[in-house]
């Protein structure tokens, strides 16, 4: 029988460690458009973290036009693909070969396509996941449950749970109707798969 649950996974904060990098690229996009950008501005945009870039941009300066937040979006991600030698792989992804051995697995990121496929390939994590979802292929990012349901639905899945290092990926655990593991607790996934009948039904 296949199996009925899937593994699916947060990138940032749990998979790797970019907050520093993302807030420092944040910073110096402002400032190249010739904005006064300051600490407050830093404090904002970390509070924010694991929504889409565009979302966090929108709450900051709600009265930036669109083609401003476009250009800012673009500076940005000129900084931080520029670094990639500077971003880690923190504890979880350890366990990445053995989930995906077990059951299907995906990756659910706030993060564009680029950026992401980047990292895959910087880490030669891309096998490990059956679907990659990015905050560029959903209109609406965490915490609403669409990244979830878009990801069970390629699936083929009805149950699963999300590892995740923040509120927002929580929420959108819980609005999709599936389990939540905080990122520090990742090692126990391999609890939940050996206690679950993992078949489809």
């Amino acid at each position: 029988m296949s199996v009925n649950f899937a593994v699916l996974w947060d990138l940032d904060g749990t998979l790797i460690d970019t907050t520093d990098l993302h807030v420092y690229a944040f910073i110096e996009a402002l400032r190249e458009m010739g904005y006064n950008a300051n600490e407050e501005h830093a404090k904002a945009f970390r509070q924010r973290i694991g929504k889409r870039f565009v979302d966090i941009i929108k709450e900051i300066f709600p009265a930036m036009r669109e083609v401003e937040i476009e250009r800012l979006k673009n500076i940005r991600r000129r900084i931080v693909l520029s670094r990639v030698d500077l971003i880690k792989p923190l504890p979880p992804s350890r366990l990445l070969p053995i989930v995906s051995s077990v059951c299907p697995t995906a990756l659910i990121t706030s993060s564009n396509r680029q950026f992401t496929e980047n990292i895959l390939n910087h880490f030669k994590w891309r096998s490990y996941f059956d679907v990659v979802i990015t905050g560029d292929d959903v209109k609406h990012g965490k915490p609403n449950p669409e990244p979830v349901l878009l990801t069970l639905k390629k699936l083929g899945v009805s149950r699963g749970v999300l590892i995740g290092d923040t509120e927002y990926d929580r929420l959108c655990a819980v609005n999709a109707g599936i389990m939540f593991l905080p990122a520090d607790k990742a090692d126990d996934v391999l609890k939940i798969l050996s206690s679950l009948d993992l078949r489809s039904s």
